[in-house]
């Protein structure tokens, strides 16, 4: 979720306690307004009985009174409050006395005025209405603001955020605008050393692999050179002879492992980025044609089922994946096993007889892992990568010395 979106939602959270508790303080406040109105109002009322009583000893006839009630005297106005029926709506209304005392011709009189009162259900729709609407307004005016706001302040985060996105450690670090804001330039200042020293460790990793791998294989050539030259030489015993095959053969295995470590190690270092559109099925069945002659001669039996499965990746890293997987389901094979390979829309499912592994099978995507025969290779480990790179999501299981690959490109 975008960070203005969350600004929203969280900003939206919060008004609903402010709408509570804003409409419980309106609820007082006109509550308390409510009444200090009406008490003046009675009490105004009240001081002019009061006075035109003492200048004219009579009640004026224009004064509307609730209650006269004789011979009962109060000290002090009382205010009361008490519910009348009303005919008209039939149900019980608020009203506001006020109980005072005067004395006329030497008798005690109590007189009773009243005023209608604000219904408390009235008080708290009235209060709720208020601070919904004020609630809105602002929520309104913060939307506006902050989307402006928003917009103008984080556009060198954003510009900056692209950039980065679209930053490939093969190429130049990009140069960051400038802001206004002290804390953007920090931080485009932070990334800028950053991608300068990452560029630079990576620059420098990739001259040393191909210089290692460049003198590694000259070396490895000259060896096995030499020792074809020797193996093909009709001097020598049977014993020398033995010990050339040995070298010629582990100066062929570390020439492979050289060209593998290379591989993952341009594929750690994201330099496979020519993805395309390609249809899976193609450098299967090519890889599959090349295994054709291993599989023939060690009689495994092959099965496969494949259907276009379309995925965006690099067609080199195609041919490496389908390559390695279908060499590991032969090389770790039986004599007169079988292969099963299953291609959908979305899987890659190869299934071999092989070896049991009493171990853990995810282990054996690991570079160098151990099986019970010694180092598996790093063909597996390669897989990985290639899935890592891609997303795609690989599962590894062996049961009753059954192996199964799995491959999900979706």
């Amino acid at each position: 979720m975008k960070l203005i979106k969350q600004t929203y939602k969280y900003t939206s959270l919060w008004i609903i306690p402010i709408i509570v508790i804003g409409s419980l303080f309106s609820y007082f406040i006109i509550e308390f307004i409510a009444y200090e109105e009406v008490d003046e109002f009675l009490t105004y009322e009240m001081e002019r009985l009061v006075k035109y009583h003492k200048e004219y000893n009579d009640l004026p006839d224009f004064h509307k009174l609730e209650k006269v009630i004789e011979d009962v005297k109060y000290d002090s106005p009382v205010f009361k409050d008490t519910l009348i029926l009303e005919p008209g709506d039939n149900e019980m209304v608020p009203y506001r006395q006020l109980w005072f005392s005067i004395n006329h011709n030497g008798r005690d009189f109590t007189l009773v005025l009243q005023h209608l009162l604000l219904g408390r259900d009235d008080i708290a729709r009235g209060a709720f209405l208020i601070i919904s609407g004020l609630a809105l307004l602002v929520v309104f005016f913060t939307f506006l603001s902050v989307t402006r706001v928003t917009g103008k302040i984080w556009n060198p985060f954003y510009d900056t955020l692209h950039k980065i996105t679209r930053f490939k450690i093969s190429e130049p670090v990009p140069r960051f605008s400038s802001s206004d804001i002290d804390e953007f330039n920090a931080l485009n200042s932070t990334l800028n050393v950053l991608l300068k020293k990452t560029t630079e460790d990576y620059r420098h990793n990739k001259e040393f692999n191909e210089n290692a791998s460049h003198e590694l294989q000259t070396h490895l050539a000259v060896i096995k050179a030499n020792a074809e030259a020797l193996l093909s030489s009709p001097k020598g015993n049977a014993e020398e002879l033995e010990s050339v095959r040995k070298i010629y053969s582990a100066a062929t295995q570390l020439s492979q492992v050289q060209k593998s470590l290379l591989l993952l190690s341009k594929i750690n270092n994201r330099e496979f980025s020519n993805n395309v559109n390609l249809n899976f099925e193609e450098p299967l069945r090519n890889v599959l044609g090349l295994f054709e002659e291993t599989i023939d001669i060690r009689e495994i039996e092959l099965t496969h089922s494949t259907e276009p499965c379309n995925v965006f990746m690099d067609a080199g890293l195609a041919e490496v994946l389908a390559n390695n997987l279908v060499k590991n389901a032969v090389k770790h094979n039986i004599q007169k096993g079988f292969i099963s390979i299953k291609l959908t829309a979305d899987m890659l499912e190869i299934e071999n007889s092989g070896t049991p592994h009493a171990g853990n099978p995810e282990l054996l995507l690991l570079r160098f892992s151990k099986g019970e025969n010694g180092n598996s290779g790093i063909g597996l480990a390669i897989v990985k990568e290639i899935c890592d790179l891609y997303n795609f999501k690989i599962q590894y299981e062996i049961k009753n010395a059954i192996h199964k690959i799995t491959i999900f490109f979706g």
